[in-house]
């Protein structure tokens, strides 16, 4: 993501707030939002351990003395990501799955969508905890568990819609989709990019179908 791609974030300052020095005035929440999306530029274009403080804090447009006074260290900006990602994918769910039953595959087309939007939002988080995994077990569980939770909650939706597939197909589904994100969140060379939207169309399209078919196998 470069900085003309850059968009404004809707980050829950609790999330923030747990791991920065509390935000009380609205400049300062500015800078703290600034400084965590810089962070996720940086980080997605150098991984966590190529970024410096001071890359960060350039591409904030603010002093190194500014990112530590608000953040202990660099892994205090990569807990409070984890935490924004979770907080906007658990915002996007609830806006998604709070309206009245529909159709399950309009449905699914919708979840794939918002869900490959906070992907391309949140690509540095990938990349960090991809490299991080190792020494901040934490975050891997967060992520992958909210994963769990996803499909919970797909699953939970889709009850109410004509057409229900069984549990376990979501949750298999709910897994390709994760993989199909993450890979093309990391990986420059994927052979299907997550900025497509016609790659993400047909990642919706093989969701219905698989659904359908293992629907139509019980």
């Amino acid at each position: 993501m470069t900085k003309t791609e850059r968009t404004t974030r809707n980050r829950n300052p609790t999330a923030a707030e747990r791991w920065a020095l509390p935000a009380t005035q609205a400049r300062s929440r500015a800078t703290c939002e600034r400084l965590l999306e810089a962070a996720e530029i940086v980080f997605a274009g150098k991984g966590y351990d190529g970024a410096r403080m001071s890359d960060i804090a350039d591409e904030a447009g603010c002093s190194v003395g500014a990112v530590y006074f608000r953040f202990k260290n660099k892994n205090a900006l990569f807990s409070a990501i984890a935490e924004s990602f979770i907080a906007d994918a658990r915002s996007g769910l609830a806006v998604l799955l709070d309206r009245p039953p529909e159709d399950s595959e309009r449905l699914l087309r919708n979840f794939v969508v918002t869900s490959a939007a906070n992907f391309r939002k949140h690509r540095g988080l990938f990349r960090a905890v991809v490299e991080r995994g190792i020494d901040q077990p934490h975050a891997m569980r967060t992520i992958f568990s909210f994963r769990d939770e996803l499909a919970a909650a797909l699953e939970n939706a889709l009850r109410g819609t004509r057409n229900r597939p069984p549990g376990l197909a979501i949750r298999v589904m709910t897994q390709m989709v994760y993989g199909f994100l993450l890979t093309g969140a990391l990986n420059r060379h994927a052979p299907t990019r997550i900025d497509d939207a016609r790659a993400i169309a047909e990642l919706a399209d093989a969701c219905i179908v698989y659904l359908r078919y293992a629907k139509d196998a019980t």
